[in-house]
């Protein structure tokens, strides 16, 4: 079942929002560079939670100047699908294209990239991989099989074994992409282990 935001910390009161809007940014960055890996030169995942997705939501907001507390609402609501919770993941992958004449087929060749990503999980008793098998954002079609576009959002299942020796920090982990145009992996150690340690810790 998909999670739900808090509405309580979310605001209409733009003017409020801006008095506060760069303490909110600063926090953000800080909680942000905790939860971010990078994987080889062109990939970085931002694994999400309530602050960050709260704080999107009140940035949609701001930014749009949303009024109707129905479409607040309805934001809340599909941002909601991306919390994680104790036995799930999500990160926000970007694809990070710099030269807009070649971001077509860049994307055309590392097409299939969404669905090659996983965490490998070093158990005593054989590695256990966990695949990003479902794509959560809110503009995206779970059941959608379609091209790969430069941001798509993740959601790591586990198994109660891997979410068991993921907890255990002496247990190395690896994000993984294996595709045939792009592959490497990064270990997922310290504060960014710490932070998601806590987000599988989350009360079921």
């Amino acid at each position: 079942m998909p999670g739900r935001l808090s509405s309580v910390s979310i605001t209409l009161d733009h003017e409020a929002y801006a008095q506060r809007r760069a303490d909110e940014r600063a926090r953000l960055i800080s909680i942000r560079r905790e939860r971010k890996v990078r994987v080889g030169d062109m990939l970085s995942f931002a694994f999400e939670n309530a602050d960050t997705l709260t704080y999107q939501v009140q940035e949609m907001a701001f930014t749009e100047r949303l009024q109707d507390p129905l479409e607040l609402e309805h934001e809340i609501e599909l941002y909601g699908r991306m919390l994680p919770d104790p036995h799930s993941l999500v990160a926000t992958m970007m694809v990070e294209l710099t030269d807009p004449a070649t971001v077509k087929d860049e994307l055309a060749r590392l097409d299939g990239l969404q669905h090659s990503v996983t965490l490998n999980v070093a158990a005593p008793g054989g590695e256990l991989v966990v695949r990003s098998a479902e794509i959560v954002g809110p503009d995206e079609d779970p059941d959608d099989t379609g091209p790969l576009v430069s941001v798509h959002v993740l959601r790591f299942r586990f198994t109660d074994a891997a979410r068991d020796a993921f907890r255990d920090p002496a247990v190395p982990v690896e994000l993984v992409v294996d595709h045939p145009e792009y592959a490497d992996a990064t270990p997922i150690a310290g504060p960014t282990r710490t932070a998601l340690l806590a987000d599988l810790a989350l009360a079921p």
